[in-house]
C-alpha cells in the first residue's frame, strides 16, 4: 500500500484529476440534495474553483514537462498543491463560520503555487516558455478571492460575488479557445496521417483565432463596464469565430476515434454555450442566463476536461491511446447532462426532475471516469501522458 500510494504522486494528473472527478461528484450531489442545502453562490465556487481548478492544475503540470522538457513537479510539491486544495474546500464549506481572509487564504495558494511551480518550469526554456498560462492562473487567483470577498460583503447571493464567478467560466472559456483551440486540430491532424486517410490536415485559421479570443476576451471588460447589449455582442461573435474554426478541423472524419470525438464534441459547446449567453444579453432569446451559462460550463468545460482527462486515462496499445467502454460511456452522459439542463427552459413544468436529471447524468459520468482513471493511478507513469505517440 505504501508504495501505490507513493505512485499517486508520480505526476501531476495523477491526484488533482482524481481529486477532479470526485469532487465533480460530491459537490453536485451535496447542492442538488445536501442538508443543509447549499447556495447557489457555494455551487457555482466549487465548480469552477474546486473542479475547474483541479482539472485546470492537473492539466497544466502535466504539460509543463512537454512544454519544457523538464521533469513535472512531483512528491510534496503536488502534495502541498492538493493540500491548499482540500483547505479551501473546507472553508467553503464553513460558510460565514471563518473570517474573510481565512476563507480567501487557501484558494490564493493552490493558485499561487500552481502559478510559481508553472513560471520556474518555464524560467529557463526557450520555445516551451508560455507566460500568458502563468498570467492566467494568476488571474484566476485573483478572481477567486474577489469573488470570495464579494460574497461575504453582499451575501452569498449577491451579485458581484456571481458576476465573478462569471468572469472565472470566460477565463476557462479563454483557456479552451487558446488551448483546445490548438490541441484538437493538432490531435487531429496527427491520428489522420497516422491512420493513412487521404484527407486535407485541419485548417488552422489563425486570423479566425485572433478574433475569436480578442473578443471573448473583450467580453468580461464590457460586462463589467456594465455594457451588457456590446457584451452579447462580442460574445456572440467569439462563438461565431469558434464554429468556423471547428468547421475546418475535418470533425467528421474522426468518429472511429472516440477519444477525438470527445474533444471535438467538448469544444462544440464552446460556440453553442457563447452564443446562446450573447443572444439572451442581446435579448434575442428569452431564456434564463443562469440556465445558459450552466450549460456553458458544463458542455464546454466539464465536456473539454473530460476530454483531456480522458488521454489520461486511457489504455495504450501499439503506441495508441483507446478508450474503453466506460469512458466512452462517461462522454456520452456528460453529453447529455448540460442539454437536460437546458431542459427546464422549454419545459418549466418539469423542472426539478430535469435538475435532477442533469444532476445525476453529471454525477454518473464523472464516476465512470474515476472508474478509468483508477487503474492508471498505479504504476511507472507513461510519457507523453496526453498523447499515445511514445512509450
Amino acid at each position: 500500500m505504501p508504495g501505490r500510494l507513493a505512485d499517486l504522486w508520480l505526476m501531476p494528473h495523477r491526484p488533482l484529476f482524481l481529486a477532479a472527478g470526485l469532487w465533480a461528484i460530491g459537490a453536485s450531489l451535496w447542492w442538488r440534495w445536501g442538508t443543509p442545502p447549499a447556495s447557489a453562490f457555494w455551487h457555482g465556487h466549487e465548480m469552477l474553483a474546486g473542479f475547474g481548478g483541479a482539472a485546470l492544475a492537473g492539466y497544466l503540470l502535466t504539460a509543463l514537462a512537454s512544454w519544457t522538457g523538464r521533469p513535472a513537479p512531483a512528491g510534496r510539491v503536488l502534495q502541498a498543491i492538493l493540500g491548499c486544495w482540500l483547505v479551501q474546500r473546507l472553508a467553503m464549506g464553513c460558510g460565514d463560520a471563518l473570517p474573510p481572509v481565512l476563507a480567501i487564504l487557501p484558494g490564493l495558494g493552490f493558485f499561487g503555487l500552481m502559478a510559481a511551480v508553472m513560471a520556474h518550469g518555464m524560467r529557463h526554456t526557450g520555445q516551451g516558455a508560455r507566460p500568458g498560462l502563468v498570467l492566467a492562473v494568476a488571474a484566476m487567483g485573483l478572481a477567486d478571492a474577489l469573488a470570495i470577498l464579494a460574497a461575504r460583503t453582499t451575501g452569498w447571493h449577491g451579485p458581484d460575488g456571481s458576476a465573478l464567478l462569471e468572469l472565472m467560466l470566460l477565463g476557462f472559456a479563454l483557456l479552451i479557445a487558446g488551448i483546445g483551440g490548438r490541441m484538437v486540430p493538432a490531435f487531429t491532424g496527427n491520428w489522420l496521417r497516422a491512420s493513412g486517410r487521404a484527407v486535407a490536415a485541419p485548417a488552422s485559421a489563425p486570423r479566425t483565432g485572433r478574433l475569436g479570443l480578442l473578443s471573448l476576451g473583450a467580453a468580461p471588460v464590457l460586462m463589467l463596464a456594465g455594457a451588457d447589449a456590446a457584451s452579447g455582442a462580442a460574445l456572440l461573435l467569439a462563438a461565431l469565430a469558434q464554429l468556423w474554426r471547428l468547421a475546418g478541423w475535418r470533425g467528421r472524419h474522426v468518429l472511429a476515434n472516440p477519444l477525438l470525438v470527445m474533444l471535438h464534441a467538448a469544444f462544440l459547446w464552446l460556440p453553442l454555450g457563447l452564443g446562446l449567453v450573447g443572444l439572451q444579453r442581446l435579448g434575442l432569446i428569452p431564456l434564463p442566463a443562469s440556465d445558459l451559462l450552466h450549460a456553458l460550463a458544463m458542455g464546454a468545460m466539464g465536456g473539454m476536461i473530460l476530454a483531456v482527462a480522458a488521454r489520461a486515462a486511457a489504455r495504450r496499445h501499439k503506441g495508441q491511446l483507446r478508450a474503453g467502454p466506460a469512458l466512452c460511456a462517461a462522454a456520452m452522459a456528460l453529453w447529455l447532462a448540460p442539454w437536460l439542463r437546458l431542459a427546464p427552459a422549454l419545459w418549466p413544468g418539469a423542472r426539478e426532475g430535469l435538475l435532477d436529471a442533469a444532476t445525476l447524468a453529471w454525477a454518473l459520468g464523472w464516476a465512470l471516469f474515476v472508474l478509468a482513471l483508477w487503474p492508471g493511478l498505479r504504476g511507472p507513469a507513461h510519457q507523453p501522458v496526453f498523447s499515445g505517440s511514445r512509450a
